[in-house]
């Protein structure tokens, strides 16, 4: 579930240099901020691997904030997160505005961190990522923070791109089962589910595959008497930001499972939707009850999903730009593009009414 550009290590090249002010209450602006600190990780490492100096700063102190702490990855001494303190939080501490934003990085394909990072990403697909040590160290890390401005922890967010989405949005789900609702942006989070969304192109034959799916969950659940844990007020409040592309095969699912919740909540069906969404074969047969929840699992949601097609996307000249393809859409430069023209992005809600 892979990483950040190489080529937008180097802040002035990103495409990040167009914004000239910061407004939190712009959703363009505060998306592009959010990557950009996200980004700012990736090259936190890549500083740290080449034995660089000052390359990742720009970008998180282009946009006010200062670097607190970096989050060491045990496994193999790779950097996997970082706090960020915004400068002026003090000034303006009613404008919208994060008082930290602790970021994770995704999946870095290289010698230090690849062996760790795929095994967190075996743990995402087989729903066991919660008895992972990475995410046991993000929410060690979190609730330090959170101790720390104990008096305003809601100014506390979370971001993550990839295999860091995943992180962030586990980690702010366990966080809001305490009752501490925390922002949370999380950029092409990867999916443990059934990849339908590519490769149906039927909406019709996407929708009832669902929907036995959803029966089948339920009917397991029922007569083997498992116990799944109802949603209670903390996580129906605790919204994530989920930003996606349909052409990204470890994300798109997400837009199906969106538009699964939103016909199930219309035919009066939320509640078996709910119970289903909660329950995981493979974590079932692999783990028992030591197993973990999906990631793609939420109650309530904000999703943004970017429907630009690129150039790459409508050519075929073999593996090269297969890959191309993917990079584009995965990669979380796509989530500042500074052209409106190619900003295609719709955004689509979902709150449950049962």
């Amino acid at each position: 579930m892979g990483g950040g550009a190489r080529e937008a290590d180097i802040f002035s090249t990103s495409g990040l240099n167009h914004l000239r002010r910061i407004d939190w209450l712009d959703f363009y602006v505060r998306t592009a901020m959010i990557a950009s600190l996200v980004q700012g990780v990736y090259s936190l490492q890549r500083d740290k691997q080449q034995k660089r100096k000052f390359i990742a700063n720009p970008y998180w102190e282009s946009f006010g904030f200062s670097l607190a702490e970096t989050l060491i990855n045990k496994d193999d001494g790779s950097i996997f997160g970082a706090v960020y303190e915004y400068n002026d939080y003090h000034n303006k501490p009613h404008c919208g505005m994060p008082r930290c934003v602790i970021a994770f990085r995704g999946t870095m394909l290289e010698l230090v961190t690849c062996l760790s990072d795929m095994k967190e990403n075996i743990r995402c697909i087989l729903d066991n990522f919660n008895n992972g040590s990475r995410i046991k160290q993000a929410i060690k890390a979190i609730d330090a923070v959170l101790e720390k401005h104990s008096t305003d922890k809601t100014s506390v967010w979370l971001a993550g791109h990839s295999l860091g989405a995943a992180t962030a949005l586990l980690a702010g789900k366990t966080i809001a089962k305490r009752g501490d609702i925390l922002k949370t942006y999380a950029f092409n989070p990867p999916s443990s589910s059934v990849l339908l969304e590519n490769i149906f192109d039927s909406v019709v034959v996407k929708g009832m595959l669902r929907l036995a799916e959803t029966l089948i969950k339920v009917t397991i659940v029922k007569f083997s008497d498992i116990e799944i844990q109802e949603d209670d007020p903390s996580t129906t409040a605790w919204t994530p930001y989920i930003y996606v592309n349909p052409s990204d095969p470890f994300c798109a699912e997400y837009i199906g499972i969106l538009s699964h919740k939103c016909f199930m909540a219309a035919i009066k069906l939320g509640k078996l939707e709910s119970i289903a969404a909660k329950f995981s074969f493979m974590s079932r047969i692999l783990f028992g009850e030591e197993g973990g929840e999906p990631i793609q699992l939420f109650s309530s949601v904000e999703m943004t999903i970017n429907m630009n097609k690129s150039d790459l996307e409508t050519d075929d000249h073999g593996d090269k730009q297969s890959w191309s393809k993917f990079k584009k859409a995965h990669g979380i430069e796509q989530w500042w593009e500074p052209n409106p023209a190619l900003r295609k992005w719709k955004s689509h809600s979902f709150r449950p009414s049962y």
